[in-house]
């Protein structure tokens, strides 16, 4: 009986790489494909990133304006209330600018000072005392009692999208530097129309406010919704520039002109003639609303609105005297306080005619920004 032998060689034996747990070159390469990215993949990825913040940016923006904005009316409107129970403790009467002082520049405590208790600031108002005389503002200084209250910021006389918001130094005449602080908001002088541009002569206007003023809600015959008594105007940059030819953002400078406001001046300004106005800028001042505890100041919180809002042409001041209008930094508008307490939006289109309507208290005018908006 034959036995069959197997003849097979001896062969070595390798372990499968599944049961080491290896991966074969193979296997490893298709596992890095399936799980990175491609440099295409992550550029698109970065492209869709960016779209997607560039349509986000102007949303958040627009949110953040909107919520300055209704905050600036409240301002107003805070303001406003006050207004009406300084009224009420004083027989009727707005607050003024001051009053004559005998042979020398008008003790010229602004409108807002007066209004300091009726907006839960008597504690701040406790740090002024009316009966101190402050002086001419380019020959004494500030009184020192006064330094603490000049130089505190108050929130409600701020709007938020006003970035000129904070507090400036002024030189004294003495040489020293104090601390100061602004508003965004000026009392109505008048309308400019009938030629009154110096808020601190004492000479009376058509509009509410002026030193040695005794207006009362009973003199407003055009009525109260009709009359214009706050306006929004934007605090000055802080900067000065003596170039009469550089033209300076109107929002923070004012000009300082040759020549007092004859017709001609009147005229262009009048008719937005930049090169007229340009011609007759002798220097450019950064402190525009700068000092809300004086009103006749050049830099004080009263004015006139012979300037449409949000003018090209600049605020131009001679000496103490005044050309102005309201300017903000709300796109296309200015927010207004009328006498009764509302708060209006006045396009920068507003009709001239109806605007200076608004400035002024018994001009009888039909039309107003409450009838032309």
């Amino acid at each position: 009986m034959y036995r069959l032998q197997s003849n097979r060689s001896t062969l070595p034996c390798f372990p499968s790489p599944a049961l080491t747990g290896e991966k074969t070159l193979q296997s490893s390469t298709v596992g890095v494909n399936q799980s990175g990215f491609t440099l295409v993949e992550l550029l698109v990825v970065i492209a869709i990133v960016g779209v997607l913040v560039g349509l986000l940016l102007p949303a958040v923006q627009s949110a953040r304006e909107a919520a300055r904005s209704m905050q600036c009316s409240n301002n107003l409107k805070q303001i406003g209330l006050a207004l009406h129970n300084y009224a009420s403790a004083f027989k009727g009467a707005f607050p003024n600018n001051g009053y004559s002082w005998p042979g020398g520049y008008p003790s010229d405590y602004s409108p807002h000072a007066k209004l300091l208790p009726f907006m839960e600031q008597s504690n701040l108002q406790d740090l002024i005392d009316f009966n101190i005389y402050m002086g001419h503002p380019a020959r004494a200084d500030l009184p020192v009692e006064l330094h603490v209250a000049a130089g505190t910021r108050v929130s409600t006389f701020e709007c938020p999208s006003d970035i000129g918001s904070s507090l400036h130094d002024l030189e004294l005449p003495s040489g020293q530097t104090i601390q100061i602080a602004g508003t965004s908001y000026s009392m109505n002088q008048g309308s400019g129309l009938d030629g009154v541009f110096h808020p601190g002569n004492g000479t009376p206007s058509d509009g509410l406010c002026w030193v040695d003023a005794r207006v009362r809600f009973r003199d407003i015959v055009d009525g109260t919704s009709n009359t214009i008594v706050f306006a929004e105007s934007t605090i000055g940059a802080g900067a000065e520039s003596t170039d009469p030819t550089a033209m300076m953002d109107v929002r923070g400078y004012r000009a300082a002109t040759t020549t007092s406001f004859n017709d001609s001046l009147l005229a262009a300004a009048e008719d937005k003639d930049d090169e007229l106005i340009t011609a007759s800028i002798r220097n450019w001042s950064g402190d525009r609303n700068h000092y809300w505890l004086r009103g006749s100041v050049p830099n004080g919180p009263v004015m006139n609105g012979f300037l449409t809002p949000n003018s090209v042409i600049p605020d131009l001041s001679y000496r103490s005297s005044k050309l102005t209008g309201p300017r903000s930094y709300h796109t296309g508008l200015v927010k207004v306080l009328m006498a009764d307490g509302s708060v209006n939006n006045v396009t920068d289109s507003i009709d001239k005619d109806a605007w200076h309507a608004s400035w002024t208290r018994h001009g009888r005018e039909v039309q107003t920004i409450s009838s032309a908006q």
